[in-house]
């Protein structure tokens, strides 16, 4: 697979994790303090978040490989 390719497909993923993070915000008056709806969307915002960044990483590499 060409780098175009797999740039191409972490774009890709990035929007839908994106657009997945706008939706699992939490909100204590939406969701309550402390319950089990609020640590569950707390939980999926984190593992959201840590694969944003990793694949931020991972276009940046292939970015900066495609400059050099």
């Amino acid at each position: 697979m060409d780098n175009n390719t797999k740039l191409q497909q972490l774009k890709s993923r990035l929007l839908k994790i994106e657009s997945e993070l706008s939706t699992c915000r939490t909100s204590v008056l939406q969701d309550g303090w402390q319950t089990q709806r609020h640590a569950k969307k707390a939980r999926k915002w984190d593992i959201l978040a840590q694969r944003k960044m990793e694949i931020i990483q991972q276009i940046d590499d292939i970015e900066n490989e495609k400059n050099n």
